[in-house]
């Protein structure tokens, strides 16, 4: 590999698994001159990061994976061994989804002993790094046991562990790696975490050194809370809606103003990021927080505790998408009607279908005798690949999705969205009735347009 005698090396780095955690971490930390190796099984994935194209959508990782690439930082590779015994540090980035309520720890198992076997005739100093979202106990657990018995060395033993929870947000993950506000490392011995810490020496964010356990708990918390926050905040939304002229944008823009959500010093500051997990929509969905909630339940009653708060986020998640319908229902019969669906995605700035609100909300449509028009500046190609979207049809803009439609869900707020105006609506739609599940349209607007409006947190009195 040509490295640009420009860049320092500080240190070797493989990384296993190039999904939204590997590729993201394996190039940001390029980015700062470590010297990366992305593993993945698939070589059409590893022929693509060589070209500097990423695999995923993710805001600003193609020009960035493409400079780090075109300078030698970072290459992609399928033979495992050769690249963890080429590194100093080797990344555990594959994925932990939740099978059944538990979490599947197939994957990461297999990493373990992939490590294990590379590592048996390794020499230096290594560390291993979980950045996969594990259980705690996983890292300390059925991780460590498979290195050790694949390798024939204990860890410590040329070798260290310890557990780097990720908190990546998808959409803008390459922004909250390069600055992150915390880094957490759940080391087994106090070298591992001085090496480790080695890997983040260049960044100035608190950095938290924990057991494996106590780091491995942070991350399902972390998730977990955001979680507990969307479902309180849509329960909310909901009982808005039960009190016509109740409007929850205004009670959440209240809310917000409290000090210790928007700090005041002298004039009003800006809103604490939290913020934007206590607004009402249709529940939260991806590759995270569905499944992190689920496993973090499922272990509490593993462990002999109650999970009531977790039950109750994950049933008013599960039933929110559905209101939509239920809205749309009480304007017309659904049988043989056509419902522009604007926004697949589970959130603007990504392309993932994981968990999103849509799919419920399709099938539901579908079962009830509903054509769908579907349209997503993004996520399209993947949702003409899975089979929950059969027998939708997809439009090329959200003009083509309104032409001819019976009423419009507005499922993910994507920014060409919400520029939408309520005369577009009126225009081309053959019955201008839209279901607002994020809150984005003015609902006086859309009515001085002759639109006929309802939306998850706000009744018109007048209803």
């Amino acid at each position: 590999m040509n490295v640009s005698a420009s860049h320092k090396v500080t240190m070797k780095i493989s990384v296993m698994g190039t999904g939204y955690v590997g590729l993201v971490s394996g190039t940001c930390l390029a980015e700062r001159g470590h010297l990366v190796t992305c593993i993945d099984i698939r070589s059409e994935v590893v022929q693509e990061i060589n070209a500097g194209r990423p695999p995923i959508h993710e805001i600003g990782l193609a020009n960035l994976l493409r400079s780090v690439c075109d300078k030698g930082m970072l290459s992609a590779t399928t033979d495992a061994k050769t690249a963890i015994l080429d590194s100093d540090v080797t990344l555990i980035c594959v994925g932990t989804p939740t099978v059944d309520g538990r979490m599947d720890m197939s994957q990461i198992v297999a990493a373990a002993k992939e490590v294990g076997s590379a590592l048996a005739s390794k020499r230096g100093y290594h560390v291993v790094a979980v950045k996969s979202t594990v259980l705690p106990g996983t890292t300390e657990g059925p991780v460590k046991a498979a290195i050790e018995s694949h390798s024939g060395k204990k860890v410590g033993d040329g070798w260290g562990l310890c557990m780097n929870p990720e908190f990546l947000r998808e959409g803008r993950a390459v922004e909250d790696f390069r600055v992150p506000d915390r880094i957490v490392v759940g080391a087994t011995d106090s070298l591992t975490a001085e090496v480790f810490l080695k890997v983040y020496a260049d960044f100035t964010c608190p950095k938290l050194v924990t057991t494996p356990r106590t780091a491995e708990m942070i991350k399902y918390v972390s998730n977990s809370l955001l979680a507990t926050m969307i479902s309180f905040s849509n329960e909310i939304g909901n009982m808005c809606s039960a009190v016509p002229g109740v409007d929850a944008r205004l009670v959440w823009k209240g809310v917000h103003l409290d000090r210790r959500l928007t700090p005041i010093n002298g004039q009003v500051g800006g809103a604490a990021g939290v913020t934007e997990y206590l607004w009402h929509g249709l529940g939260f969905g991806g590759s995270c927080f569905p499944k992190d909630v689920a496993a973090l339940r499922s272990f509490g009653r593993t462990v002999g505790e109650q999970t009531r708060m977790l039950d109750a986020v994950l049933d008013i998640n599960a039933d929110q998408p559905l209101r939509m319908v239920a809205l749309l229902e009480k304007e017309l019969n659904l049988a043989g009607k056509t419902v522009a669906v604007l926004g697949l995605a589970f959130k603007p700035g990504t392309d993932d279908l994981r968990e999103s609100p849509a799919l419920p909300l399709v099938a539901e449509l579908r079962k009830k005798g509903a054509k769908v028009l579907a349209h997503d500046p993004i996520a399209m190609p993947h949702a003409k690949k899975r089979p929950e979207f059969r027998d939708v049809v997809f439009a090329e803009d959200w003009a083509e999705a309104l032409r001819k439609s019976d009423a419009c869900c507005l499922v993910t707020a994507w920014p060409e969205y919400r520029n939408i105006q309520p005369t577009d609506f009126s225009k081309l739609m053959t019955s201008a009735l839209v279901i607002d599940g994020r809150g984005v349209f003015e609902p006086a607007s859309m009515a001085a347009a002759g639109v006929v409006w309802r939306g998850v947190g706000f009744t018109p009195v007048s209803t």
